[in-house]
C-alpha cells in the first residue's frame, strides 16, 4: 500500500513530463493559432475538441505541460536554495542569529504567493517571471522550517556533539552529517511543494497574473472556459483535471518517498 502512492505518484508525474517533452517537439496543431469552429466536440482533428476560441484543446494542453513544470521546478529550485541553507543555519545556530532566521521565515510565511504575484505584477507586470519570484518567495519558509527542525534533531545526535567537541569546523559537520541526514524529508518537502507551486501557478494564470495572453497555460484556459462552462463544460473539464493530476501526482510521490524514506515508518512495515 505504501508503495502504491510512489507508484502512482510517479505514473501521474510521467504523464505530465511525458506531455511537456512531447509538447516541445510536436502538437497536434499550433497552440496560438484557430484550427477549427469553435467548441468542436472530440474528432479525428480534434481530440479532445476545440474551445470557445476555436484552439485545439490537446496542443494547448501540451503547451501548457511545459511552463506548469518549468514554473513549478524552477521557483521549487530557487526556494531551496535559499531556504534550506538558511534552514541549517537556524539548527546549528543556538544564538540570535538562529531566532532571527526563524522568525524571519515566520513573517515571510504571511504573505502568500497571491499577495506577492500582485505586489510584483503591480511593479513589473504579470509575467512568468513575476510567478516564479512569488511562488518561490511564498516557499522559502517552508523549506526553512523543515530544514530548522530536522537539523535540531540531528544536532542533539552523540556523533554530532562528538565532532563538535573534537573542533570540526561547522560548515564541515554541516555538510558531512547534518546535510546527509536531513536529505529525505527535504525531497519530500520539495515534491510537495512542486505540487502546492503547480496549483499556485494555475491561480495566478487564472488572475492573469503568471503569463502573457498569448501563453497557453491550464490557468488561463479555465478562465477563457468560464463563459462556456454550462454549455460546454468539458473545456473547463480538462484543464482543471490536468491540473489536479498534476498535483495529485506530485502529493502521492511526496507521500510515497517519505514511506519509503523514513525509517520509522520502514520499522513498522
Amino acid at each position: 500500500m505504501r508503495r502504491s502512492n510512489l507508484l502512482f505518484g510517479t505514473i501521474l508525474i510521467g504523464l505530465v513530463v511525458l506531455a511537456a517533452l512531447l509538447g516541445m517537439l510536436w502538437t497536434p496543431h499550433d497552440p496560438q493559432a484557430i484550427t477549427g469552429s469553435r467548441l468542436e466536440t472530440p474528432s479525428s482533428q480534434h481530440w479532445l475538441g476545440t474551445d470557445g476560441g476555436g484552439f485545439d484543446i490537446v496542443s494547448r494542453l501540451m503547451k501548457g505541460a511545459r511552463l506548469v513544470l518549468l514554473i513549478g521546478v524552477i521557483s521549487v529550485a530557487g526556494a531551496a536554495v535559499i531556504g534550506i541553507p538558511a534552514g541549517i543555519v537556524a539548527g546549528m545556530s543556538r544564538g540570535w542569529a538562529g531566532r532571527l532566521i526563524a522568525r524571519g521565515a515566520d513573517i515571510l510565511y504571511g504573505f502568500p504567493a497571491l499577495l506577492l504575484a500582485i505586489l510584483f505584477a503591480a511593479a513589473l507586470g504579470g509575467s512568468v517571471w513575476t510567478a516564479l519570484m512569488a511562488i518561490s518567495l511564498a516557499t522559502v519558509p517552508g523549506f526553512v522550517r523543515i530544514a530548522r527542525a530536522a537539523t535540531l534533531q540531528v544536532m542533539g545526535q552523540a556523533y554530532v556533539e562528538a565532532a563538535r567537541l573534537s573542533g570540526i569546523p561547522r560548515t564541515h559537520i554541516a555538510w558531512r552529517h547534518v546535510l546527509p541526514n536531513i536529505a529525505p524529508v527535504l525531497g519530500v518537502q520539495a515534491s510537495v511543494s512542486v505540487g502546492i507551486a503547480i496549483l499556485a501557478e494555475a491561480g495566478l494564470s487564472y488572475l492573469g497574473l503568471a503569463s502573457s495572453a498569448d501563453d497557453a497555460t491550464w490557468g488561463r484556459m479555465l478562465r477563457e472556459a468560464q463563459d462556456q462552462l454550462f454549455s460546454a463544460p468539458m473545456i473547463a473539464f480538462w484543464p482543471g483535471m490536468a491540473v489536479a493530476v498534476a498535483t495529485m501526482g506530485c502529493n502521492l510521490l511526496g507521500d510515497g518517498l517519505r514511506d519509503l524514506l523514513d525509517p520509522r515508518l520502514r520499522e513498522l512495515a
